[in-house]
């Protein structure tokens, strides 16, 4: 629902920047932050220090520029027309809370989070949950995904419809898994109708 990754990278850059100097973020993409400090050798006994530095600097610089266009009149299409429908992240739960309040949600949201799942993507198992809390079948869903890790979870998972939806950092994704890929959300017919 954001394109978060370039603010992810910077915030990291200016907490660890002895580690995050010999990456460049579309290194990192798809990454949860647990596995990004692995990735970007951040000693372990430091992790949770900077998780909560990270958390908090992401939340006080995130704004509206950066929702994705379109995103917030699905989501309200999709609740006018009381069609269910979920987030799932990698992103530590704070942040993609963070993230989803930029929508201005009634309800609170159906959320799977990179905290709320033992292994997170390339595994089925966080979109594996969305399926349970929507009550769905993995051929009467559609998914969005910005990464290949996700855009394989979901395959992973029994989803027919998923849809790889580049952004600014993309140019090392392939979306070569995905149903098809998108310039916008209009791009999917199911999607199209709605708005």
């Amino acid at each position: 629902i954001v394109d978060s990754e370039q603010l992810h990278f910077d915030v990291l850059r200016h907490l660890a920047p002895e580690h995050a100097c010999y990456y460049q973020p579309q290194q990192l993409i798809g990454l949860s932050l647990e596995e990004t400090l692995d990735h970007i050798k951040v000693p372990r006994e430091h992790h949770a220090d900077i998780t909560a530095k990270t958390v908090a600097t992401y939340k006080a610089q995130l704004g509206e520029a950066y929702l994705r266009p379109g995103v917030r009149a699905l989501i309200a299409a999709l609740q006018v027309a009381e069609i269910p429908f979920g987030f799932v992240s990698t992103a530590p739960r704070d942040i993609c809370l963070a993230n989803i309040a930029l929508l201005g949600l009634q309800d609170p949201p159906r959320l799977i989070s990179g905290d709320d799942v033992l292994r997170t993507k390339p595994s089925p198992d966080p979109y594996l949950a969305m399926l349970d809390i929507l009550e769905a079948r993995g051929d009467r869903v559609i998914v969005v995904e910005d990464t290949d890790l996700g855009v394989l979870a979901a395959t992973r998972a029994g989803i027919a419809a998923v849809y790889g939806w580049p952004h600014g950092l993309s140019e090392q994704q392939h979306y070569r898994d995905a149903t098809a890929t998108i310039e916008r959300l209009g791009d999917i017919p199911a999607f199209a109708a709605l708005c």
